[in-house]
This record gives structure tokens, sequence and C-alpha cells, in this order.
């Protein structure tokens, strides 16, 4: 059974939460229009040319406006500092999903994001401040690729929607066992003795009798704390390797007047 199962309560997540962003949008509309194309193939319907509109691409959208500015200026230095881990990210999203829900309950977004600090966790060692063009920037840019690829797959489970299944900031979301079949679903129940005035009478049930039997929806839980840590422990060491970067060049120009 294929992760589509899902795709309805990722969408309507991401129809929740798009704000100003056009692509996030992008994404309910796509899912939103997988899920009307399995209803028409499967009760026959006219499909409705207006309810498949999808709004285009960001490459093909302008970015003369204020969201298009911010939209592109986000993914160009996305691009910039991730152009390795970015596709590698998203190759490792589209595995992870193809494992649910047969091994997977759901995506798990805290053990990719805590892959990410502890892949990342070894670079500031590795750092070597010598003035020199490679050790200051080419050498650390291609090691946080490493990082930054757990950091993109975990961050495509958030923009995909996977917050609304239960599990996602589980640490591995295994799917639950099957259970044995029943005997009693194919034998039928077995009999029992009727009941005498010695039994004591049922437990009166405070529900009434003709009250729907419908059941509640409720949102699915999210471990905020397993997913906050990592992210803050990310940015913090993201910043800091800004920051090196940053005074390591300011510093290069100078040196090479001295010399």
């Amino acid at each position: 059974m294929p992760a589509e199962v899902f795709e309805e309560e990722r969408r309507a997540w991401i129809a929740a939460r798009a704000g100003i962003w056009m692509f996030q949008k992008r994404r309910a509309e796509l899912l939103g229009k997988r899920i009307r194309g399995r209803s028409r193939a499967q009760v026959g319907a006219r499909p409705d040319p207006h309810d498949d509109q999808v709004t285009p691409p960001l490459v093909f959208r302008t970015s003369s406006t204020t969201t298009g500015a911010l939209e592109t200026g986000v993914v160009a230095a996305i691009a910039v500092a991730a152009p390795i881990g970015w596709p590698l990210g998203r190759m490792l999203y589209a595995l992870t999903v193809g494992l649910i829900p047969e091994r997977l309950q759901s995506y798990p977004i805290a053990a990719l994001t805590w892959a990410a600090v502890i892949s990342g966790a070894p670079l500031p060692l590795l750092y070597d401040p010598n003035p020199s063009l490679a050790s200051t920037l080419i050498v650390p840019w291609l090691l946080a690729q490493v990082p930054a690829t757990f950091a993109a797959a975990a961050a495509y489970g958030v923009l995909e929607g996977w917050l609304a299944i239960d599990g996602s900031s589980d640490w591995w979301p295994m799917t639950p066992a099957q259970r044995d079949i029943d005997d009693t679903l194919i034998l039928g129940p077995a009999p029992v003795s009727m009941p005498t005035l010695l039994d004591p009478p049922p437990p009166a049930s405070s529900r009434s009798a003709d009250a729907p039997r419908v059941p509640r929806r409720r949102p699915a839980p999210v471990n905020w704390a397993r997913l906050a840590i990592p992210a803050a422990v990310s940015a913090i060491g993201t910043f800091w390797y800004l920051a090196a970067v940053a005074g390591a060049l300011m510093s290069f120009p100078a040196e090479l007047l001295a010399a």
C-alpha cells in the first residue's frame, strides 16, 4: 500500500500553513489534483478542468513581486549553500517515502534532523583557519554537504506535510506488527452462559444510547522538543561557520597585500 493514503491529511496541513509561500500552495494543489484524479478513476466522474489548475513552477513565475523575489532569494541561497546536499536530500526523501506504510508508519523527521546534527558535529574540528581560500571556504563547504543532505531530507518532510501524520516526530516510527487473526472472526463467538440473578449489573455508561457513533478526529501529536533542539543546534553551527568564513575572507585581502 503506497504512501498516497496520507495525501488528504498532508494536503490539508500544507494548505492551512502555506502563508505567503507560493511553492507551498503549489504543493497543496498538486496533492489535491492527485487525490481528485484517483477519485475520478474510481467512480468514473467527469473531470472538471477548473479544479486542476496548478500554480506554475518557480522558474515560470515572475520575481517582480515581493513574494516572488523572496522565494527566488531563498531558493538561490539554498542552491549556493547546498548544491550537492539538496538533490541528495531529495533522493533520500523519495527513498524514505517508499518505505511508508509497509515498514515505516510515518516520515522520520526527528531522526533525519538529528542525523544532520550528528554528521555536522565533526565539522568544527575539521575546520582549518589557515589563510587560504581552499581551507577557509571550499573544504568546509564540501564537508557541509553531508549534513545538508539529511537536513534537506528533513526539510522536505516538513514541507510535504508529514507533520500531520502520527509518528513524524518519533525517533524511528516503525509500522506496528499485524495482530494475529482472531478465530472468532471466522468461527463466530463462543457460547457463554446466560446472566443470573447473582451476576452484578452492567456498568452504566455516560454515553447516550442514541448518540451518533462518529470517531473524533484530532491533530497528530507532535513532539516539538525533538524537532526544535536539533534545529537550534544546526542553526548555531551554521551561523558559526558563516561568521568564521566571513572573518577569514575579510582578513584574506589584507594578508595578500602584506605579502
